[in-house]
């Protein structure tokens, strides 16, 4: 009588798998699993047709640096000119240029993905900086961490106050500056 796989395990009778069979089994559990954290590895960079641009303002990306070159404050400037200048909105000149930086980044293999990761971030705090000097605006904008436990608390309190969390932490902090 023969015993299915199911009772064979029950009664103890499991087959085993011959040594070569086992390497061969281990090899591609390891392979898959270099490929994903080969994959996982790779900086995935916002694509210029994802942003939703004019057509005109898309033409005119096309035209401005791009690449490494847009970490030098100067030619960012130059850029967000052009950008501003045929429409594109802060957020979206923003958008624009990280993905005009991003490629050169993800690109470089001397780079790990942490380094990369940290290399847009830091561009893409710069750029946000750079836009909104550029924007004539005079506030001064704070980047601060937050604990997600206290930023939770803050939202709740915010829109209890019927404000957005920017304007009810400009009133906590303007009246605490007043406080003094």
């Amino acid at each position: 009588m023969k015993l299915c796989d199911k009772e064979r395990r029950a009664a103890g009778n499991i087959p085993r798998l011959p040594p070569g069979r086992v390497i061969i089994m281990a090899g591609i559990a390891c392979l898959a699993t270099s490929l994903h954290e080969a994959r996982a590895d790779g900086l995935e960079c916002p694509e210029m047709a994802d942003l939703k641009t004019l057509p005109l303002a898309a033409a005119i990306a096309s035209v401005v640096p791009s690449g490494a070159q847009l970490a030098e404050p100067s030619v960012a400037a130059s850029a967000i000119t052009v950008l501003r200048e045929h429409g594109l909105s802060p957020s979206n000149t923003i958008n624009h240029l990280i993905a005009l930086y991003c490629p050169s980044v993800a690109s470089d293999a001397t780079l790990s993905h942490q380094a990369k990761v940290a290399r847009v971030r830091q561009f893409a705090s710069q750029a946000t900086k750079l836009v909104l000097a550029t924007n004539g605006v005079d506030d001064i904008i704070f980047n601060v961490p937050i604990d997600p436990a206290v930023t939770a608390i803050s939202i709740a309190k915010a829109e209890k106050d019927g404000l957005t969390i920017e304007q009810w932490i400009a009133q906590k902090v303007a009246a605490a500056a007043a406080a003094e």
